[in-house]
């Protein structure tokens, strides 16, 4: 496995971090505060201008807390912010040599999309939904250990982590079916203690 891989990734929603009264930034500081060691800034339905500029205030409090970062299909967002990484999308391009230097993940659902990714300069593979969720409706029925266990196995060399539906109760789950680490977002965003959430995620992985 490859030791730059974070074993924890929390993936922003403003929307769901709304809803619970609180600004995206204080759900995000809150997180890396409580040991999240990466954040994945997400919330690409926003106008170039006001991702941007969002960007920036995420990007100071999770470089601040010494988490990686990493954004959402704008490689040219990511060398702004001087993230650590970029993620893509099952559909996204991949930007080449626009990426040097940062680690490279890329979302999958299914076989076909895993041998995609093997076949490209790909660092990491984020595989959902594993169990059922609302976030992730379009994307067919939860894997399960036994579907996510086969993903795995597909991906080779590349560290897999889980994502859609992953709580501290069946963390352990997904690392039994070979997970490098998880993936959360509704799970966190959503919670009025993510800071909670966030350490009972890093001490079940711990004990799993």
């Amino acid at each position: 496995m490859n030791p730059s891989v974070p074993t924890l990734v929390v993936i922003t929603d403003r929307h769901a971090a709304a809803r619970t009264g609180r600004p995206l930034r204080d759900v995000v500081a809150a997180a890396v505060d409580a040991g999240a060691p990466a954040v994945l800034f997400r919330d690409k339905d926003l106008e170039h201008a006001e991702r941007r500029a969002l960007g920036e205030q995420l990007a100071s409090v999770v470089t601040r807390a010494g988490a990686l970062l990493s954004v959402a299909s704008d490689p040219d967002l990511a060398r702004h912010l001087d993230a650590d990484a970029i993620h893509l999308a099952a559909d996204d391009a991949h930007p080449g040599e626009h990426a040097a230097g940062m680690l490279v993940g890329r979302s999958c659902h299914d076989g076909a999309e895993v041998e995609a990714a093997r076949g490209e300069a790909t660092d990491l593979l984020l595989v959902s939904p594993v169990a059922p969720t609302a976030s992730k409706p379009g994307y067919g029925p939860a894997l399960g250990p036994a579907g996510f266990r086969y993903l795995v196995a597909r991906a080779g060399d590349r560290p897999v982590l889980a994502l859609g539906g992953v709580t501290a109760e069946n963390a352990s789950a997904w690392r039994d079916a070979g997970a490098h680490g998880v993936a959360v977002m509704g799970g966190v965003m959503a919670s009025r203690d993510p800071a909670h959430v966030v350490r009972r995620l890093l001490e079940t992985w711990k004990r799993s």
